[in-house]
């Protein structure tokens, strides 16, 4: 199924949270001939001076206890100044828990000496790359809560994009708010500098905005590497129902292989309250936030990082992609070999009317979806064979860029080699051109192809593949899904470079035996697929058409 859109928005809820607030006060008046009744300040009312107090109170019968008489404050009865109170309570001042700053000098040992510790303060982590834990960051745990409940009324931007999906604030030192600038400001200096005691890095500056991640959300393999970020940091906020590994939303930590790539996942961070992270961004910070499973809490942090003044180094790797693969070089030119379209496609996409009206379709639209493309009985036998134990697949990575399996084209069934050579034949090219008048019918004309089997986790992202090497022609052709609802995420989508905001141009859904046809002449990344569909397991055979 194929959508075509200029400006298409996540339609999201944030979580609504609830709660239920009962005020009251009390005072004790004394055992004594004569009841002298007290108040407290209070910042709602004024503070009184009247010897009159006989009808601005109301003692509260029915007590077994006489000495228990509560006098409680209806309205004042004095006349006072209408201006405003400015007596308040003042504010604590933030701080880290005693703890961790009376362990700087053995924490910074540990850190500079790269030793791995665990104890009741902090983790630190040394492999795959350096990560301290902080366990109970700030000393009153209290005002965390009062933060969360601060932000719960944040507006929040929707942070949809190949890498993530998930709901962000702006920065939070342009959010007027007491709470979060009383933690922005603790961040700013008593938590920078005691990182930069540990580290022994100097900072210049912090970025940190507030993070929300509710059910499906995500975000995939990255580094942090940009600009001048030296180390990256993480607060988590829980409530009191905790976080547990059945909601997801861990931090995973991926270790390199041999040629510098991301390759599997070695440590895993569940969030808890209260709990500080950070590590150094550098050449091995591969990271990721798992999906967010819950469907009844969000996965809450406030995150950034601490800048520096002298920009980092760093050095990415050559990609090297697998030959034969769609990012790869190499293109096969079209095969002649025995091969009856009448077989396979069902006969209306042959018949001269039909095959008029696609090519008159795509000029005006760049795309097209054919369902039912292929016979039902050829489709039936080609899915069965994929599904069967007799087919092989390997997984294609590296992580920051794809994740899903190929098959490896050894010793297919026959019905599944067919299938293959159906599309880089020269009876197809014949036809694309007729659907298309691009010219496919020359000595130049090439295709490269995938066969891929999609599981939850799979996705494609935008690469520094060269988009506008040349124009071509996309055919994707789904097995295996039979409706799109099944299938959340793993839509494949098309959008030009250029744009800040990642608007599709063209958004394709999972669809069974429907082949999407698309002139590309922009990028093509397609979503993370989730663990909570209700299809498991699709196929997708894609293949790139050049004149």
């Amino acid at each position: 199924m194929v959508y075509t859109a200029m400006n298409e928005n996540k339609n999201k809820r944030k979580c609504d949270f609830e709660t239920d607030e009962a005020n009251f006060s009390d005072s004790n008046a004394s055992d004594c001939d004569d009841f002298s009744y007290t108040e407290d300040i209070s910042e709602s009312e004024p503070e009184l001076e009247c010897e009159d107090w006989d009808k601005d109170c109301k003692i509260l019968a029915g007590f077994s206890r006489f000495q228990s008489i509560t006098g409680c404050h209806l309205m004042p009865t004095c006349g006072y100044s209408d201006e405003p109170c400015n007596k308040k309570k003042k504010e604590q001042p933030l701080s880290i828990r005693p703890k961790l700053k009376s362990s700087v000098s053995d924490f910074q040992k540990s850190w500079l000496g790269d030793t791995p510790i665990s104890n009741e303060n902090f983790d630190l982590i040394t492999d795959p790359f350096k990560v301290s834990v902080t366990k109970e960051m700030v000393e009153d745990a209290t005002f965390l809560d009062k933060l969360r409940w601060e932000l719960y009324n944040v507006n929040l931007n929707v942070r949809n994009m190949d890498l993530y999906e998930f709901f962000q604030s702006k920065d939070l030192k342009y959010l007027n708010l007491p709470e979060v600038t009383r933690f922005y400001d603790f961040l700013k200096s008593d938590v920078m500098n005691w990182v930069s005691s540990i580290t022994g890095y100097h900072f210049s500056h912090i970025s940190a905005t507030f993070s929300l991640y509710s059910n499906t959300d995500y975000l995939l393999v990255h580094d942090d590497q940009r600009d001048d970020r030296k180390v990256a940091f993480i607060l988590y906020l829980t409530d009191d129902f905790g976080w547990n590994e059945i909601d997801g939303g861990r931090l995973l930590l991926l270790r390199k292989d041999k040629r510098g790539q991301p390759h599997e996942v070695v440590q895993s961070i569940l969030p808890a309250n209260n709990q500080f992270i950070f590590f150094p961004v550098t050449n091995d910070s591969y990271h990721q936030v798992e999906e967010v499973k819950s469907l009844t809490k969000c996965r809450l942090s406030i995150n950034g990082w601490f800048h520096t003044k002298d920009p980092p180094v760093f050095h990415t790797p050559p990609y090297e992609p697998l030959p034969n693969s769609l990012f790869s070089d190499y293109r096969t030119r079209p095969n002649v070999v025995d091969i009856e379209l009448e077989s396979w496609i069902n006969d209306e996409y042959l018949e001269p009317k039909v095959v008029k009206s696609i090519q008159q379709y795509i000029e005006e639209n760049s795309e097209i979806s054919l369902k039912q493309f292929l016979k039902v009985q050829c489709f039936t036998e080609i899915l069965e064979q994929l599904q069967s134990s007799v087919v092989q697949w390997i997984k294609v990575g590296p992580p920051n860029r794809i994740a899903y399996d190929i098959i490896l084209d050894q010793q297919l069934p026959h019905i599944v080699e067919r299938f293959l050579n159906l599309f880089r034949s020269t009876a197809i090219f014949e036809l694309l051109q007729r659907y298309t008048d691009l010219d496919l019918t020359t000595d130049k004309a090439t295709v490269k192809f995938e066969l891929q089997r999609w599981t939850p986790g799979s996705y494609a992202l935008l690469t520094d593949y060269d988009w506008k090497e040349r124009n071509e022609l996309d055919l994707i052709l789904y097995l295996g899904c039979n409706e799109p609802s099944d299938v959340i995420g793993a839509r494949t989508q098309y959008i030009t470079m250029e744009d800040e905001v990642q608007n599709a141009l063209i958004t394709i859904e999972p669809e069974d035996n429907s082949l999407n046809i698309v002139y590309r002449d922009s990028a093509r990344f397609t979503k993370y697929f989730s663990s909570q569909s209700k299809c498991q397991c699709f196929y997708t055979l894609i293949c790139s058409y050049s004149e």
